[in-house]
Formats: structure tokens, C-alpha cells, sequence
């Protein structure tokens, strides 16, 4: 009788807290508003889904969750192919379909020209291009890379230039005190270098390469890539043509591209050649790279003093549905804070004049970087909307005339047939 009893005593205190509880005012009870609630339902983030090949890199995840901080944005890739023909194929049916899957896609200086007219991307100028941002970019290359009329198509990503590279270890055997200055000077540092399998100047001949020397020679001796009756472009295709039958190049370039071409120079095989400013990293993990090893110098003055620059995009795909977020992203990578982001990300150098030309910002090859930036014509390369196949096209008559399967005439008339099909005059 007694476990009873406390039994019937327990549960009249149980039923008298619970009737308690339920008659608690409701000021009492916790709000969503509430310092101590225990849950509050947050608004989804805005989503934008990026195409890029840059989620390769090592620290894109830390670049990714920069961007994600500065925008309030969630940030999804789709890793683009690896392969520049895969490449484009996937990225020209994304835009061309009407697919808007993909918010903002990386692309090349060769898709830029093929894209930019074809309807397939949203203007930046009025939401993210504006004037005072623009300002702070390769003013010139834009005009005639990024853009048609008034309307710029593009927030790049990081400077490139093909800048001149020399084995400082060389000079000397030319009785130079310092990198070639113009054209004879250059010669002799070539031909000092030259011999036993050694060659002084060495390049990346294959025909889809080659277009971004002879492009470099052309306009060194001030000629016109896109006018091969100007007697200084034939010239330049002429040097190269001498420099191979002289001995001071290798016959073998015609089937390298950048890769081969800058292992002979860590090799010591080449004493010079022209790569790009993107490859820093390259060389500096060849354990070469220094001012007194292999590095950048400035660009030799033949009859003028210009250089290629190239980039990479930001594109806005004109059938995203998450354009304002899309926009967001873009603001943020055209900033200081997102330039140097990514720099952070992959060593390559930013877009923004005024975040190089910085005393504050530091980098590895910033000095020798400044120099062209302050002191070199730098160019945009002349692209056809069909680059590729322009590319080719000019790569393989070159091939031809160096192996004396053609003419210079021949190569001359050939070439402007092509200018004249990819790029003909409006």
C-alpha cells in the first residue's frame, strides 16, 4: 500500500507541472526573435554556378570561399576540359544552345573573338565594366579583345604578356654586359650561343603555337600580321626562316609547344626564347629562375619596342538566370581584393594596372613585369572569330615555307588569302 500511494503522489506532481507549463503566459515562450532561440530560418544564399579549368589549382577552394565571403553568394564549378578542343566544343554548345546551367564561364582571348559578336554574352559596362574600373585596365587591349562599340563582354581574370626570356649564364659568352638591347645585339648574343646542338634562340614552332612568334617578330620589325604585303612582315617571317637554316634555332620546334620548349631552356639546350608571363611559376619550380639564371628581360628594341599581352575572361552567359548574383561575383573579381585573390590562387599576374603598379604589392618577377607594363608597347594579337582555324591556317603555311616546301612569295600571297577569309574588311 505504501509503493501505492508515493506511485499516486508522483504522478499528481507530474500531471500538476505539465497543467503549470500549459498555463505559462506566453511572453514566456521563445520567439524566433528571441537572443536564445534555438533556431532561426535563414534566407537560402543566391547561387551562381561558375564554368572553370582554374579548379585545378591547389588554392581555387580558398579562392572560391574568398569570393563566397566578399558576395553572400554560393559558389558551384563545373571544371571545363582540359583540352583546348574539348574546351571549346563543350563551352561553344553551352552558349550556343541556350543553356543556363552555366552563370559565368572562364574563357581564352580565342573564344573572346569568337563569342563576343555572336549574341551569347551579357554587356558589363553599365553593371560591372564601369568607367572608373574600366580605367584601371589594359585600356587598348580591351577595345579590340573584349569588346564591340561601347559594349565591353569581359572582367579579365590576370595579365599575360610574351615577354623575352634569357639564360643570364649566356651573356657573357656574347660579350654583353646585360640582355640584348635591339636587333644586333641580339644577333650576336644568338650566334654566341649557337653550336654543338645548342641553339641561342629557341621557340614553339608547332603550327598552333608558332602563330604568337611570328606575331612577336612582325611586330618587332614593324611590320603588319594582317597585311603581308608590308615589305617588314615578310622580313620578320624571313629572320625566322634564316635563324632555322643558320643553325641558331632548331628544326625540331616545329613540333613543340610550350611545354618541350621551355624544358630545353631549363636544360640549357636554348639560351633565349618568348613565353609568357603565366609560365613564372613554371620556372621558378625548374630551380633555374633568378636574375642570374634564366629570367625575364626586357623586350629587345629591332625596329620597335612591342610585346603580345594576353588574358583570360570572366563571361557573363546572356541566358543566366542569376544575372544580379552573377553580378555580384563579377564586381568582386574585378576589384583590387579580387585580383589579387587571385593571384593568390595561381601566381599569375593581375589584370589591374594600379594593383601592379602598387609599391605594396609584391610578387616574385613583379620588377621585370613593371618593366613592360611601363616601357613596352604592349599589343592585343589580331584573332579572326574563327581563331583557331586561322591560327592554323597561317601556323601551317609557316611550317611550309621553313621546310622549303614553299616560297616567301608564296607564303606571303598564301597567308593574305587567309587574312582575307578569316578577317575579311567590312
Amino acid at each position: 500500500m505504501k509503493k501505492n500511494h508515493l506511485l499516486t503522489l508522483a504522478l499528481a506532481a507530474i500531471i500538476c507541472a505539465l497543467l503549470i507549463s500549459a498555463c505559462a503566459p506566453k511572453a514566456l515562450e521563445p520567439t524566433a526573435s528571441s537572443e536564445n532561440a534555438a533556431s532561426v530560418v535563414e534566407p537560402a544564399a543566391e547561387k551562381i554556378v561558375l564554368m572553370t579549368n582554374d579548379t585545378t589549382f591547389a588554392g581555387f577552394e580558398k579562392y572560391r570561399k574568398a569570393a563566397e565571403a566578399a558576395t553572400g553568394l554560393t559558389i558551384e564549378t563545373i571544371t571545363s576540359p582540359s583540352n583546348s578542343t574539348d574546351r571549346l566544343s563543350k563551352i561553344t554548345t553551352i552558349l550556343s544552345s541556350g543553356d543556363d546551367s552555366v552563370d559565368i564561364i572562364a574563357i581564352d582571348d580565342e573564344m573572346m573573338s569568337q563569342y563576343k559578336s555572336a549574341g551569347f554574352l551579357e554587356p558589363l559596362q553599365d553593371s560591372v565594366m564601369t568607367p572608373e574600373v574600366f580605367a584601371n585596365f589594359q585600356t587598348e587591349y580591351m577595345k579590340a579583345r573584349a569588346m564591340v562599340g561601347d559594349n565591353i563582354y569581359s572582367v579579365p581574370m590576370y595579365t599575360e604578356i610574351l615577354a623575352f626570356w634569357i639564360d643570364e649564364t649566356k651573356v657573357k659568352n656574347a660579350d654583353l654586359e646585360s640582355s640584348p638591347k635591339n636587333l644586333d645585339e641580339f644577333m650576336q648574343f644568338v650566334i654566341a650561343n649557337s653550336g654543338d646542338q645548342k641553339y641561342g634562340y629557341g621557340g614553339a614552332w608547332e603550327k598552333t603555337y608558332v602563330f604568337n612568334e611570328i606575331g612577336t617578330f612582325v611586330n618587332l620589325f614593324g611590320g603588319d600580321y594582317l597585311n603581308w604585303a608590308n615589305p617588314n612582315s615578310r622580313k620578320a617571317v624571313e629572320f625566322m626562316y634564316n635563324l632555322l637554316k643558320d643553325g641558331y634555332t632548331p628544326k625540331a620546334q616545329l613540333a613543340d609547344q610550350y611545354d618541350p620548349m621551355m624544358q630545353k631552356m631549363f636544360d640549357g639546350t636554348y639560351a633565349s626564347l618568348f613565353m609568357y608571363t603565366g609560365a613564372l611559376q613554371t620556372f621558378i619550380d625548374s630551380g633555374k629562375y633568378g636574375p642570374n639564371g634564366i629570367h625575364m628581360a626586357p623586350m629587345p628594341t629591332f625596329k620597335q619596342n612591342t610585346a603580345y599581352m594576353a588574358s583570360w575572361h570572366y563571361v557573363l552567359n546572356n541566358e543566366s538566370e542569376n544575372k544580379e548574383a552573377a553580378i555580384k561575383f563579377l564586381t568582386w573579381a574585378a576589384s583590387p581584393e579580387g585580383e589579387k585573390a587571385y593571384f593568390e590562387m595561381c601566381s599569375r599576374m593581375p589584370a589591374r594596372k594600379d594593383v601592379v603598379l602598387d609599391p605594396k604589392f609584391e610578387a616574385i618577377g613583379v620588377e621585370d613585369f613593371r618593366q613592360y607594363l611601363e616601357n613596352t608597347t604592349l599589343l592585343a594579337r589580331d584573332m579572326a572569330p574563327q581563331a583557331m582555324e586561322f591560327i592554323s591556317a597561317i601556323g601551317s603555311l609557316f611550317q611550309q615555307y621553313v621546310s622549303d616546301e614553299i616560297s616567301l612569295d608564296a607564303f606571303c600571297e598564301q597567308a593574305q588569302k587567309e587574312v582575307d577569309t578569316y578577317m575579311p574588311k567590312e
